[in-house]
C-alpha cells in the first residue's frame, strides 16, 4: 500500500530525511517550503546540509520519479497524507513562539478536503494539537474523526542519523481516537515496522518534550559535577566512567561544554511555560549555557595565554548545524575579555581554515567532530606543545582518564602515567 503524500517543511533537517525515505518506500511525495533557494537546491539532486546516505538517496528518488519538491502549498489538496514539520522556536523572554504555526494552518485550511490525515510533527507545548483541531474544524467545516483525522506524532531522531532511525525508533502517536490511530499506523507501516505507541495528543506533545529535556538534565547534571570535581582537583570523566561501569543503577553522560542546539536548548521551555515548580530545567538551563563561563575564567587563571582556538562550531559532532550552538556563546566572551579568539570547524563553511591554529596559546574542543580525534595531528597544526588543551567532553581517550579535569598542557602528555584501571583476574 502507498500513499499521495505531502511533507511541509521538507527542506529542513528534519523534514527532507523524511520525505526521503517515505519516497523511497513507495510513496509518492512532494515536499513543500517557503525556501526557494533550498526547494531549486533540492530539485537540482544536491543535499542543503549533511545527512548520512541523504545524496544518494535523494539522487535515487528524483530519477524514480516520486520526489520533488516546491513552495506551492496548494499541492497538499492532491494528496491523502499531509505531514507538518515547521521549526517551533522561542522568544527572548523563551515563550514558545507558536505564529508560523499558526499561519500555516490558515493557509492550509482553503486545501483541505475530505478523507485526508494530517500528521503534526513538529516540537510544540502541550495542547498546540487541540488548538490546529479547533482551527481546522472552524474554518473548513470539517469534522475530525468522521471528515479528517489529525494526529500529533513527533519526530524523534538524531539529527545526521535521521535516514536510518525514521525507519527503527517506535513511533509515539497522539490520537483523537481507536480508529485515527489504526489509519495513521497503517501509513507507518509502508515506511517502518517499528512499535507505534497510542495516546493522547497532549501525552505525545509531553512523551515528545520530555524525552529531549531528560537528556538536557543529564548533561547539566554531568556538567554541575565536573564544576564540583574541578573543585578537588579531580577527574569527572575518570569518576564517571568507573561509577557507570556495569553497575545497574547508574548511566551518567559525560559533561560536555556544548550541549545546545534546535531542540535541547528550547524544548525546556514548552514543558515549563504554566508550572510553578521548573527549578530544575531552568536550573539545567543556567548550568549547560554557563559552561563558556566556566571555561573562560579557568583561562583567566593563566595569564600567559593570550590566544585562544575554539574547535568545533556546530552544535553536534559530524554536523554543519550551528543553530543555538554555545560555542558562539564562547567566542562572545572570549573576544569580550580581550582574546585573540580563532576557530576551526571542518564541517561548517568559514571555518574550515586549520592554518589558524598555528602558535595557538589554548585550544578548547566544544565539538567533538571525528576530524579532530587525532590529537598529535591537531597539536601539529597548532605549533605549540606548550598549549593547554581544554577537553571537557573526555574525547581524547590518551587524557580521558590522566588531565587535570579536562585540561591539560600538551607537553606534560608523555610524563602522566597514572593507571587508569586494572581488570580483574
Amino acid at each position: 500500500m502507498s500513499y499521495k503524500v505531502a511533507v511541509i517543511g521538507a527542506a529542513g533537517h528534519v523534514g527532507l530525511p523524511l520525505a526521503l525515505v517515505l519516497a523511497d518506500h513507495g510513496n509518492e511525495v512532494v515536499g513543500i517550503d517557503i525556501n526557494e533557494a533550498a526547494v531549486a537546491e533540492i530539485n537540482g539532486g544536491c543535499m542543503p546540509f549533511h545527512e548520512e546516505g541523504a545524496d544518494t538517496l535523494l539522487k535515487k528518488c528524483l530519477i524514480a520519479g516520486n520526489f520533488r519538491m516546491t513552495t506551492d502549498l496548494s499541492q497538499v489538496g492532491k494528496t491523502e497524507v499531509i505531514v507538518i514539520i515547521l521549526g517551533t522556536p522561542v522568544d527572548e523572554n523563551f515563550n514558545p513562539i507558536l505564529s508560523g504555526l499558526v499561519r500555516l494552518i490558515d493557509n492550509l485550511c482553503p486545501y483541505l478536503r475530505k478523507g485526508q490525515q494530517i500528521i503534526l510533527r513538529s516540537t510544540v507545548s502541550p495542547g498546540t494539537t487541540d488548538r490546529v483541531k479547533k482551527t481546522i474544524e472552524k474554518k473548513t467545516s470539517m469534522v475530525e474523526g468522521e471528515d479528517f483525522d489529525l494526529v500529533y506524532a513527533p519526530e524523534r531522531v538524531l539529527q545526521g542519523k535521521a535516514i536510518s532511525e525514521i525507519k527503527h525508533l517506535p513511533h509515539i502517536i497522539g490520537a483523537y481516537s481507536d480508529e485515527g490511530f489504526e489509519k495513521i499506523g497503517r501509513f507507518f507501516d509502508t515506511f517502518s515496522r517499528a512499535n507505534q505507541h497510542y495516546m493522547k495528543p497532549v501525552e505525545a506533545e509531553i512523551g515528545k518534550l520530555i524525552t529531549n529535556m531528560t537528556r538536557y538534565v543529564s548533561f547539566a547534571l554531568a556538567n554541575e559535577f565536573h564544576m564540583i570535581a574541578g573543585l578537588h582537583d579531580a577527574n569527572i570523566n575518570k569518576v564517571i566512567d568507573a561509577c557507570n561501569d556495569d553497575y545497574p543503577r547508574l548511566n551518567l553522560p559525560g559533561p560536555g561544554p556544548n550541549v545546545g542546539g534546535p531542540c535541547l536548548f528550547k524544548d525546556g521551555w514548552f514543558l515549563i511555560e504554566k508550572v510553578p515548580f521548573n527549578d530544575l530545567i531552568v536550573t539545567s538551563f543556567r548550568i549547560n549555557e554557563g559552561m563558556p563561563a566556566q571555561i573562560v575564567a579557568k583561562l583567566d587563571e593563566d595569564e600567559l595565554i593570550e590566544s585562544v582556538a575554539i574547535l568545533g562550531m556546530a552544535f553536534k559532532a559530524n554536523s554543519d548545524d550551528t543553530r543555538n550552538s554555545v560555542s558562539f556563546k564562547l567566542k562572545k566572551q572570549l573576544e569580550f575579555r580581550g582574546y585573540d579568539v580563532r576557530c576551526v570547524d571542518p564541517h561548517v563553511p568559514g571555518y574550515e581554515d586549520w592554518t589558524v591554529l598555528k602558535g595557538v596559546d589554548a585550544l578548547v574542543l566544544m565539538t567533538p567532530h571525528k576530524e579532530f580525534s587525532d590529537l598529535a595531528r591537531v597539536m601539529q597544526q597548532a605549533e605549540n606543545p606548550e598549549a593547554l588543551v581544554v577537553d571537557i567532553w573526555g574525547f581524547w581517550d590518551e587524557m580521558r582518564h590522566r588531565s587535570k579535569n579536562g585540561y591539560f598542557r600538551y607537553g606534560d602528555y608523555e610524563q602522566i602515567t597514572r593507571f587508569a584501571y586494572r581488570e580483574a583476574m
